[in-house]
């Protein structure tokens, strides 16, 4: 599931640069920055979550971790642009507790020496997928506050009344090595190398299990930051209310199954809320007739330094109004090591910047517009 992952997020990130370079001539970030948080963020969550699972004891059955990572790898496969991250979470602990025990036609496990349910001594307990699912929405959460909206590549979409339109697409995701415990003695009996630890009279192996986290989402008429910090909090809301729900079903465990719909319910009611939120909006990043629209910022260019964002206006360059990409970099010849810039934000305020460019490449000065059209 882990390789199939990393060629997935390749494949991704390497057409997001190609579809980049067709619509603004050069990529925003020619890096493959999806692989990057790849590589970077799950590895460091997935140390933290193996910490606290070792610390208190946590453990899957065998069996739930076949199915999960059936499913993802499926997922990455046959959905390569759809995240499901706590559906797959939901889905494989519902199949584990309840089939074979509960539905009796489905298949018998027994040759391969795994058992349907958590009915055994040997299983964990039910609360087990709560707590999961916890950790789920506090690193989902933790992810968004730190990287949402940081890095705003563009993508041109359809039309509206005429016009050209851009939105800001979310498609990354990540997959934590969380370090679990799996009761039983299965790996020893096919493999008497493989080390068990006994607590408390029981038999435990340690696996290193890929959890997948990930979201995918499209922002159309706000600033990416803003929604991925709100959606971030309620993240961490329902990090909350899963770690109740653990605590509830201490007691009556037979629960656990309907709080796990309930936060699946919840995840999509925070993210169907989001998106329509952002459909209300009068926002367009749309292209304008006074003017020229600002759709990103390149990483390490002069335009940095223009205090510029994403969905600002600009009216004038080097003291000339213009309103396509041609006219734009027409006045940037007016004075090619310089820039002057009269700009009007998204709440329509108006300020003016200034910087100094590269001399004789006014392209390079690193604002992302977009592009005329061919007659």
């Amino acid at each position: 599931m882990v390789w199939v992952a990393v060629l997935r997020l390749w494949v991704t990130s390497r057409s997001r640069i190609k579809r980049e370079r067709r619509s603004f001539g050069s990529a925003v970030y020619s890096d493959h920055f999806e692989l990057r948080h790849f590589l970077t963020q799950g590895v460091v969550l997935g140390l933290g979550l193996s910490v606290v699972n070792l610390a208190v004891g946590f453990s899957l059955p065998l069996l739930w971790i076949v199915i999960y990572e059936i499913l993802a790898t499926l997922t990455l496969v046959i959905l390569p642009t759809t995240v499901l991250p706590l559906t797959l979470i939901v889905v494989s602990s519902l199949a584990t507790y309840f089939g074979g025990a509960y539905i009796t036609d489905w298949p018998s496990l027994a040759p391969t020496g795994l058992i349907w349910g958590n009915g055994a001594a040997s299983q964990v307990p039910a609360q087990n997928y709560l707590w999961l699912a916890a950790f789920f929405f506090l690193f989902l959460g933790h992810w968004l506050s730190h990287y949402g909206g940081r890095f705003t590549a563009p993508r041109i979409y359809a039309k509206q009344r005429g016009k050209r339109i851009a939105g800001y697409p979310w498609r990354e995701f990540l997959v934590l090595p969380m370090v679990t415990l799996v009761p039983g003695d299965w790996f020893a009996s096919h493999w008497a190398f493989w080390p068990l630890l006994t607590i408390h009279g029981h038999s435990f192996a340690i696996l290193v299990v890929p959890l997948l986290v990930g979201l995918r989402f499209t922002v159309f008429r706000q600033i990416p930051r803003v929604v991925y910090q709100k959606l971030a909090k309620w993240m961490i809301r329902l990090a909350v209310i899963a770690m109740g729900f653990f605590g509830w079903t201490t007691a009556r465990p037979q629960d656990f199954s309907v709080l796990l719909i309930l936060l699946l319910v919840g995840y999509a009611i925070v993210l169907w809320r989001a998106k329509r939120y952002d459909e209300h909006q009068q926002f367009w990043y749309s292209q304008v007739d006074d003017g020229v629209r600002v759709l990103a910022i390149r990483p390490q260019t002069p335009a940095v330094k223009l205090d510029l964002v994403a969905g600002d206006i600009i009216l004038e360059c080097n003291h000339q109004p213009i309103d396509s990409e041609t006219s734009f970099y027409e006045a940037l010849l007016i004075n090619p090591t310089y820039c002057h810039l009269k700009v009007r934000n998204m709440a329509g305020e108006l300020k003016v910047t200034e910087t100094a460019i590269y001399a004789g490449a006014p392209h390079e000065i690193g604002i992302v517009l977009f592009r005329d059209q061919e007659a």
